[in-house]
């Protein structure tokens, strides 16, 4: 998508966070919370910005989804080991740098948040597969040409964009929503049976969006 001026990449990109769908996030919130309630890991995998996002997301899941005294969710980014990302593209192929990870700390139950602009970066879609042969649950964010990583997740958001930009920053609204989701479950200390899990509704509209548990960030 070619460069025209501020004011219509921001008209764009308004139009894209209205044209998120909420029921897919609540869902992803469900699936989530259902993984801290089975204390299971949640894995986070991108490339370049989609690194960036993956890293983001896990610190958030992570820090910000209980309070002192609850056990925490267990989240990682496998974009943040530089010594185990480079081991595995110069010993194996950059393809296999997410896969080589999971083969150390995948479990069934486990989830997999797949970051790609594209949706066709070589090195997530592996790791997607490798994680639902493996039993685990598989959660793919990409742009609306994404079809490939949508394809290879067992759930998926696409953001109604072709611009990587704006499909970045959508992509980081579309995180913190699902984090505020995930809280919202687990600070209310929700233990149903895991099929009731995925049909309880949590409206994004009706989260405690004022909440600020980082101030200095």
């Amino acid at each position: 998508m070619m460069w025209r001026d501020s004011r219509t990449y921001l008209a764009e990109l308004v139009q894209a966070l209205r044209l998120i769908d909420t029921r897919t996030i609540e869902r992803f919130g469900r699936l989530l919370h259902r993984t801290y309630v089975l204390n299971r890991t949640v894995f986070c995998i991108g490339n370049g910005g989609s690194a960036a996002l993956a890293s983001h997301l896990a610190a958030d899941l992570a820090k910000l989804t209980t309070t002192p005294g609850q056990p925490r969710l267990k989240a990682m980014s496998l974009a943040d080991s530089m010594a185990a990302v480079t081991a595995a593209a110069n010993d194996i192929g950059y393809e296999d740098v997410f896969v080589e990870q999971l083969r150390t700390y995948l479990e069934p139950g486990d989830v997999v948040i797949a970051f790609s602009t594209s949706g066709r970066s070589r090195n997530v879609l592996r790791a997607l597969e490798y994680a639902n042969g493996r039993g685990a649950v598989t959660i793919g964010i990409t742009g609306a040409d994404g079809e490939p990583l949508r394809a290879a997740s067992a759930e998926s958001l696409s953001i109604a964009s072709l611009s990587v930009q704006q499909i970045e920053d959508a992509s980081t609204v579309a995180a913190h929503l699902v984090c505020l989701v995930t809280r919202e479950l687990c600070l209310a200390e929700i233990r149903p049976d895991s099929t009731d899990l995925l049909d309880t509704p949590v409206p994004v509209e009706q989260l405690r969006l004022t909440l600020d548990t980082n101030p200095s960030a």
